[in-house]
């Protein structure tokens, strides 16, 4: 996100400068450091997903029969009906769509 931070302000930095009618500060040399860096670099085979989980594989997972049982055994409070408390009366009962 800093990245996209930066991006927006040196934009803005070139809209303005164009606007007032100033140069731009123009193309920054690459340092040579950073030339010789790369010259050097030696790329590595990617390690690959790790896990099955809708973590590992950008989300969008869909619950399915196993993860359902799975998630009843692990986390079974999730499925119990939910208890009205002693105090509602019969009209937010009726108003909640319950039948009294």
């Amino acid at each position: 996100m800093e990245g996209a931070v930066l991006a927006g302000k040196l934009a803005a930095e070139v809209v303005s400068d164009r606007a007032s009618g100033n140069p731009t500060k123009g193309l920054k040399e690459v340092q040579p450091d950073v030339v010789a860096a790369a010259e050097t670099f030696v790329p590595k085979e990617p390690p690959g997903v790790k896990g099955q989980g809708a973590i590992a594989f950008g989300g969008g997972a869909v619950l399915s029969k196993a993860g359902m049982d799975y998630l009843r055994e692990v986390d079974a409070v999730q499925f119990e009906e939910p208890n009205e408390p002693e105090d509602t009366t019969s009209v937010s009962r009726e108003m909640a769509g319950s039948i009294a």
